[in-house]
């Protein structure tokens, strides 16, 4: 008999071939009412305490559990928890799965594959522990923006393609359920890989029954959905479903039933996501393709060879040209640049010339000045002073009123314009007439 199975979004072909899974079957598709009862009983965990951590708010649910954000009691750290509940823990297949999640997850050792901590039993409840990775997933990026940039979808494409390569060529792990929702980024932009409870690695027992289908129906390979032994290429045609959803926005094949969808992926002609998204490069397109080819001998053998391709595209973000206020067209700066803005200069006001001279009685009281000799400071000082008037041997002194003396005046630049040598200060005029005095008391007109 064959059945179509629901269990938290994802679609399986099981067949029935024996009394527990009809049992199993009788449970997800509604034969037995349990869902209430297990959500409430998984609220209740929220607060309380396993093995040596505190659970405190559930951030994830899945078919093989729930996931919360707890902390190391001992360490003060984050972490992940994910627990099996009672309802499922009475399926051995289940507890067997959840339980060669945590060994599969604790033998590998990437930078884009989530880290295990710890595992443990307490009140009938089976759990591991997780490192917390602060960010969102694909699927919610491609929720709320539609579409990823060919350029980020390009690196993320390649960090999870390195990723699988590394469980396969280590330990021979075959994750077999990569979707948006089984990839995350951390709070610095990379890629991490979980969910391995599908996972299957070579040394531990076949759990999932002949000819069923496992993981996301979505974006299952043509020969997961035959029954076909699988191997490293059926994670790499996974992959190439997430590049072509993330740079399109859509799925490569859709189908109102199961029938229908399961006929597509198997015969039905692949759009080329080009078709969605003109901005794609042809070259990102015929990796795509190329990775979701129907024949797996047509894929590349490896995942790491992947990660080279999308790598050697070197698609960088797009320069968006801006128009200044004078309408021509700016680039901006790229990020290596940096932009230094000096604070905006202080108005320098000229000082009013007539304030250089200085008053007469001030002058006199600091030195007196003898008839008929000039001191070198006084000749300093006559060079220095800016007011001028005219010697009484060449032209004659210009009355300038005081209001007008200023350096934006006419009378200022009318005396610039005379030549250095008919130019007196204020100063040596006054020298002059004391000059005129002392020579008329010496000689006096008889």
């Amino acid at each position: 008999m064959i059945s179509v199975l629901s269990c938290g979004g994802e679609l399986f072909l099981t067949a029935c071939t024996d009394s527990l899974m009809r049992g199993i079957a009788l449970k997800r598709v509604g034969g037995l009412n349990t869902k209430p009862l297990k959500v409430r009983f998984m609220n209740e965990l929220a607060g309380q305490s396993l093995g040596g951590y505190v659970l405190e708010e559930e951030i994830g649910r899945g078919s093989m559990g729930m996931v919360y954000r707890g902390k190391q009691i001992a360490l003060g750290r984050e972490v992940a928890i994910k627990v099996l509940p009672q309802s499922l823990a009475r399926d051995g297949s289940y507890v067997a799965r959840f339980i060669r999640e945590a060994q599969i997850i604790a033998q590998l050792n990437h930078p884009n594959i989530v880290h295990i901590y710890d595992a443990g039993q307490q009140n009938k409840l089976l759990y591991f522990v997780m490192e917390y990775v602060q960010g969102p997933t694909l699927a919610s990026l491609l929720h709320l923006d539609g579409i990823i940039p060919a350029y980020l979808a390009v690196q993320y494409g390649a960090q999870i393609a390195d990723a699988l390569d590394s469980a396969y060529k280590e330990h021979h792990v075959i994750h077999r359920d990569i979707k948006p929702e089984n990839v995350m980024l951390d709070r610095w932009g990379k890629i991490r890989v979980m969910d391995f409870g599908l996972a299957r690695a070579t040394g531990h027992q076949p759990i999932t029954v002949a000819k069923t289908l496992v993981g996301s129906i979505y974006y299952a390979s043509p020969e997961q959905v035959w029954g076909y032994t699988l191997d490293n290429r059926s994670d790499i045609y996974a992959l190439g479903v997430v590049l072509y959803e993330m740079v399109s926005g859509t799925r490569p094949y859709t189908g109102r039933s199961m029938p229908e969808l399961t006929q597509a992926i198997t015969h039905g002609p692949l759009v080329p996501p080009s078709k969605y998204n003109q901005e794609i490069t042809p070259e990102l397109e015929q990796i795509i393709l190329k990775v979701m080819a129907r024949k797996r001998e047509e894929r590349y053998e490896d995942a790491s060879i992947v990660a080279r391709e999308l790598r050697a595209l070197q698609l960088q973000a797009p320069s968006v040209a801006l128009v200044s206020s004078n309408g021509l067209m700016v680039l901006p700066k790229t990020p290596r640049e940096r932009t230094v803005i000096h604070p905006p200069k202080r108005p320098q006001s000229q000082r009013p010339r007539y304030l250089d001279v200085e008053p007469l009685e001030v002058q006199q009281a600091e030195k007196k000045v003898q008839p008929g000799q000039a001191t070198h400071e006084e000749a300093n000082r006559e060079r220095a002073l800016p007011l001028a008037f005219a010697s009484h041997d060449a032209t004659p002194p210009i009355s300038v009123p005081l209001s007008d003396v200023d350096t934006h005046k006419a009378p200022i630049s009318m005396q610039a314009e005379l030549p250095e040598k008919s130019r007196l200060t204020f100063w040596g005029h006054i020298q002059r007439l004391f000059k005129s005095q002392s020579h008329e008391a010496e000689h006096p007109s008889r």
